[in-house]
């Protein structure tokens, strides 16, 4: 039986570990769900976050998620994230669907890192986005690519550096793309400020596999 390893996306930068990192919901469309033990709670706007709490978003909802030092999150539909940690080293694991961050620079012992179910990675840059592509093997695919900053990603023994404008796929939890630009990227919306228009983002990623139809999967 295959083992699963855990896949870690750390932003390692030097930001202030003095500001406190409450966590609310920030903005919603749509039907979200806060599961927090054996309760069900409904999100509404300005519900504030703990440790512990597993959210998911229904059909054409999107769910937006602020620290107060102004991080975000933004969840796409159908998608399920676990808080598995809050404060000045927030973790989250994404068990479903995809997610954009857009984290603000940090100081000395400050991290933020995603992890899913897959494989190991590790991540520095301030914007990135991370998804569930398609079961081509046995694992589901993940693509990550970077909007600003710059991504260190290990994957099967090696180790890419990301850069803003490029992506990789990780194939079956187990091979990993070079970093280079996908022309699908141009479609995502990063926006995660309602104030600044839609943030709703309709990126189809059975789209993405076009560009890797020269990797060998066997």
């Amino acid at each position: 039986m295959k083992t699963i390893s855990i896949i870690t996306f750390f932003a390692l930068f030097c930001l202030s570990s003095l500001l406190p990192q409450d966590w609310k919901v920030e903005y919603l469309e749509g039907e979200s769900e806060i599961h927090r033990g054996n309760l069900m709670i409904t999100a509404d706007f300005g519900t504030p976050l703990k440790q512990g709490d597993v959210l998911s978003t229904g059909t054409d909802a999107v769910l937006i998620l602020s620290s107060t030092r102004n991080d975000r999150i933004k969840l796409k539909e159908n998608s399920t994230l676990r808080l598995n940690s809050l404060g000045p080293q927030t973790q989250v694991q994404l068990q479903k669907g995809g997610i954009f961050s857009r984290i603000a620079k940090l100081f000395n012992n400050d991290a933020y890192s995603v992890t899913t179910p897959s494989m190991a990675a590790g991540v520095r840059g301030t914007e990135f986005f991370i998804a569930y592509g398609k079961a081509i093997e046995t694992e589901a695919d993940i693509w990550l690519c970077v909007n600003e900053g710059t991504v260190a990603v290990e994957a099967a023994a090696e180790e890419v550096l990301v850069e803003a404008g490029e992506g990789v796929n990780i194939l079956n939890g187990s091979r990993i793309t070079q970093p280079k630009y996908y022309a699908w990227t141009e479609d995502l919306n990063w926006n995660t400020d309602p104030g600044e228009g839609s943030v709703q983002d309709d990126t189809d990623l059975s789209g993405a596999y076009s560009d890797l139809l020269d990797i060998d999967y066997d």
